[in-house]
């Protein structure tokens, strides 16, 4: 067993590339064990600005022993090492692979990834460059793993490698690919093209092999040394080739930056954090996820977020089932203490973050392959991608993102998985499909099964009415399934219409949904009813708002349909994307009623709807997540609402004993008929009741 497969990883950055000069080396050393912090990134390459180059990283900003340096400065990693060790601190060296300063590209031109203009791409961070792992640049790192591996070292972090959006079409690249394929390289900005998803594919084999190369040089030097990088979260990896199925082959955790966050709040789930917890945990292939959160709000990186922002971000890595990595700026303070108290809990809890398994009912299916060959998909603003609207209908990520918010409402445990797991839905009861638009006829045959054999179903506007590579088919490819044709038409925006439950059906599905007008979904897809039971229609479209009052159409918007042993609940519109930019209420209701009617209730907790949770298992115990999210209108969060008295309620569940982790308090257990109930006497922003 490996030293990272031992206990929780509490990853501590003190973050100060640019001059090393906050803090002297046993400073920082005791800061770290100060903090808590079992691991630390730690910095020994220099990335200021100059008045001879741009900020990043060149051959003179070396602060280790290594051949390729250019200028000769003190050794920070060698004397710094010792001091981590004596202190319990794992050192995990900070390799930049991904900005370069422009004097340092204009010395290796056969290296820079390059334009579809032929241009070499020169606003990394707006000043830099970049590299391309495919050329001779390749060696170059190696020379540079080789060296830092004489060094007692336990881990290499590799911030990168990346194809930026517009590369690379450098002569290696181009050669590459004609050699692979016997063909002209496409251009990446024309999706449309014949060869597109063959360069992206290109591109994602070429990180791999990069990492596999690279993870061979380190692993040949020392075996206990581990080895990992900046991967993807729940947005495409077209721009940048990171595949998480292809990284984590040759990594030994898979990691990315779901905490953080950019710009005006308000734009940014609060989930965001737990989303990519649970989408790495279903990835990582039994290995340890790790979720980068970042103390400052971006682009401001010398600015940090409210302690409350943090705390958030925190407890949703650890419910979600990761650990986290946190960079901070020395000085900070605020955000220390933050820090501080959360490795502390952790510590003292090691068991509850640790190797724990989900007891979900539910999956959501992030839709990976849509987001990526789907014509309606975006891409958000992060440190190496630009943001890219959606361009037409149907946004995947905002379709999931509604969903997300829904099911975290409803108060439901749920993962996240994506298409590579769909060949293990036994333990679930529900699959939720926010529009899974492309998927392939294997992927097909395993939803089919699932449902066939008993499993639940919610599915949303074009579910499998493409293939995988984003061709679309003339009928739903599980039309059979959804209970409904596809009759050619996606209608929309639909910014003033409706849709209308039918009167008196008692279905348990529209419980509390008693208005008669409903906000339509912003799109809509006309289907025709082939063996579904049709729940709510849409009303005709009016001209103008005030136009008149709609009369019901012929056109269902929510139907339910039964497969086999299976029900299958379909949504004819961008139902999620609808949630997630208007928060209906009665929307929410729906889901909060089709995931208490398709799946087994395990939790309720009484008049607390802002109170996310999450529920996990080790051995012969129950680790119940809460995070306390009453906290306003508006972000940053600065606040929340403490909450006392909390009543929770759980079903089927064996449980003897309760017990509050960061209370450090006994809880007492009551039993009814109706299962067991406990109070909680306060959550202040997070807890973690062990149940026995």
């Amino acid at each position: 067993m490996y030293w990272w497969e031992k206990e929780p990883l509490r990853i501590v950055e003190i973050f100060d590339p640019f001059g090393f000069k906050s803090l002297p080396l046993l400073q920082e050393a005791e800061t770290v064990k100060t903090l808590g912090g079992n691991v630390q990134h730690f910095h020994f390459m220099a990335h200021s600005a100059t008045a001879d180059d741009t900020a990043g990283l060149n051959e003179k900003r070396f602060f280790f022993k290594t051949s390729l340096s250019k200028k000769k400065n003190p050794d920070r990693l060698k004397p710094y090492l010792p001091l981590a060790h004596k202190r319990g601190i794992k050192v995990i060296v900070y390799f930049n692979v991904h900005w370069y300063t422009q004097e340092f590209g204009k010395q290796h031109p056969d290296w820079l990834q390059i334009k579809e203009n032929g241009k070499p791409i020169d606003d990394v961070y707006t000043t830099g460059t970049s590299f391309c792992v495919n050329s001779g640049y390749r060696e170059w790192v190696f020379q540079i793993l080789q060296d830092l591996c004489k060094y007692e070292i336990d881990g290499i972090f590799y911030d990168g490698p990346i194809f930026f959006a517009p590369t690379c079409y450098c002569e290696t690249c181009k050669r590459l690919f004609r050699e692979r394929t016997g063909q002209e390289i496409p251009p990446k900005s024309n999706h449309q093209h014949p060869l597109w998803r063959e360069l992206i594919n290109f591109q994602a084999d070429s990180l791999n092999k990069f990492l596999s190369d690279s993870n061979s040089v380190i692993k040949k030097a020392n075996p206990e040394i581990l080895f990992f990088m900046n991967g993807n979260s729940n947005w495409p990896y077209w721009p940048t080739g990171r595949d998480n199925h292809r990284i984590i082959k040759n990594t030994d955790i898979l990691g990315a930056e779901g905490g953080f966050i950019y710009g005006d709040l308000n734009q940014t789930t609060i989930y965001k954090p737990g989303i990519t917890a649970k989408l790495l945990t279903s990835q990582s292939k039994g290995k340890p996820a790790i979720v980068f959160d970042c103390a400052g709000h971006k682009p401001w990186s010398w600015y940090s977020l409210p302690e409350t922002e943090l705390s958030l971000l925190l407890a949703e890595s650890l419910a979600g089932g990761a650990s986290y990595w946190v960079p901070l700026s020395s000085g900070d303070s605020a955000s220390a203490k933050v820090v501080k108290e959360y490795n502390r809990f952790v510590k003292r809890n090691p068991e509850a973050f640790f190797q724990t398994e989900s007891l979900a009912k539910i999956a959501l299916l992030c839709p990976s392959v849509s987001t990526n060959f789907y014509s309606s998909s975006s891409v958000p603003l992060t440190d190496f991608t630009k943001e890219k609207r959606a361009e037409g209908t149907g946004d995947i990520s905002q379709e999931f993102l509604g969903f997300y918010e829904g099911l975290a409402r409803a108060q439901v445990p749920f993962d996240v998985i994506d298409e590579e797991n769909l060949e293990g839905l036994s333990g679930y009861q529900l699959l939720v499909l926010p529009n899974a638009s492309c998927l392939s006829q294997e992927a097909i045959e395993r939803i089919k099964d699932f449902v066939e054999k008993g499993g639940n179903l919610v599915a949303s506007f074009e579910t499998s009415l493409y293939d995988e590579t984003g061709k679309r088919k003339d009928n739903f490819r599980l039309s059979k399934l959804l209970g409904v044709d596809f009759i050619g038409e996606i209608v929309g925006p639909m910014n003033w219409d409706y849709v209308s439950p039918i009167p008196k059906t008692g279905s348990p599905f529209l419980k509390g949904i008693t208005k008669k007008y409903i906000p339509a979904s912003t799109y809509g897809i006309k289907v025709r009813a082939t063996g579904g039971k049709n729940l709510l229609y849409f009303y005709e479209r009016l001209k103008g708002r005030y136009e008149g009052i709609p009369e019901v159409s012929s056109q269902p918007f929510l139907t339910l349909n039964r497969f086999g042993k299976g029900k299958v609940l379909y949504l004819a519109g961008t139902f999620g994307l609808s949630l997630a930019n208007f928060r209906f209420p009665e929307y929410l209701r729906l889901i909060k009623n089709f995931s208490s009617q398709l799946s087994q209730p395990l939790v309720a907790i009484e008049k607390a709807p802002w109170v996310e949770i999450s529920l996990r298992k080790k051995m012969d115990k129950i680790f119940l997540h809460l995070i306390n999210q009453t906290s306003g209108l508006k972000r940053p969060l600065t606040y929340l609402v403490p909450l006392t008295n909390l009543k929770i309620r759980l079903f089927n569940l064996k449980v003897e004993e309760g017990y509050a982790l960061r209370a450090n308090k006994r809880l007492k257990l009551r039993r009814s008929e109706k299962g067991i109930s406990l109070i909680l006497s306060y959550l202040e922003d997070y807890e973690v009741i062990c149940l026995k």
